[in-house]
């Protein structure tokens, strides 16, 4: 199996995910707004084989993140993402991969709010190790400037091909996540 590094810069990879953890699902608690919608978007990367599914996305979550402290614009989103690596290459497929649009801006994986998203009874997103296979999870993603629907993508970076005289472009594949 040939290794994936990124051009340009190197990300360190997530811990190793825990394979006995499924999709967990929502606390019987009905205390506050969450809504759950719906998604279903499958982005295939052809060159290395990578499938990747925008299940759905959890809206309107109640957060303690530092950015919604005193920002009344803003959402805390749960993205539920199913990644199916392709068998060609190593690496990783990073919660840093998936990003949402942030008022013109890129935003992605909210670091800080993994706990919080774990007491609300979901599974995180560790990543998915190529090496591992299939994974599925939530990544918690802030945006200060939320919308009825919000633009998304999967991001895989521009890639060498560890030992090889190869780079494989960049992959950007686009989803929307509607309205709640």
């Amino acid at each position: 199996m040939l290794a994936l590094t990124a051009c340009g810069g190197a990300d360190e990879a997530p811990a190793e995910p825990d394979p006995a953890a499924g999709v967990a699902e929502e606390e019987a608690e009905p205390a506050d707004e969450r809504t759950v919608v719906e998604i279903g978007t499958e982005l295939v990367d052809e060159e290395t084989g990578d499938v990747v599914t925008i299940v759905s996305a959890v809206r309107n979550n109640p957060t303690e993140y530092y950015a919604a402290s005193d920002n009344p614009d803003g959402e805390m989103v749960y993205l539920e993402v199913k990644v199916v690596p392709g068998e060609q290459f190593g690496g990783v497929v990073s919660q840093r991969d998936f990003l949402l649009d942030d008022g013109g801006e890129e935003v992605n994986y909210a670091s800080t709010a993994d706990e919080e998203l774990t007491a609300a009874g979901f599974t995180y997103f560790e990543g998915a190790p190529r090496r591992d296979g299939e994974a599925t999870g939530y990544i918690p993603i802030y945006v200060e400037q939320t919308g009825d629907a919000l633009k998304g993508a999967y991001v895989r970076p521009e890639v060498k091909v560890l030992g090889e005289d190869e780079t494989i472009p960049e992959f950007r594949g686009e989803f929307e996540i509607p309205a709640a």
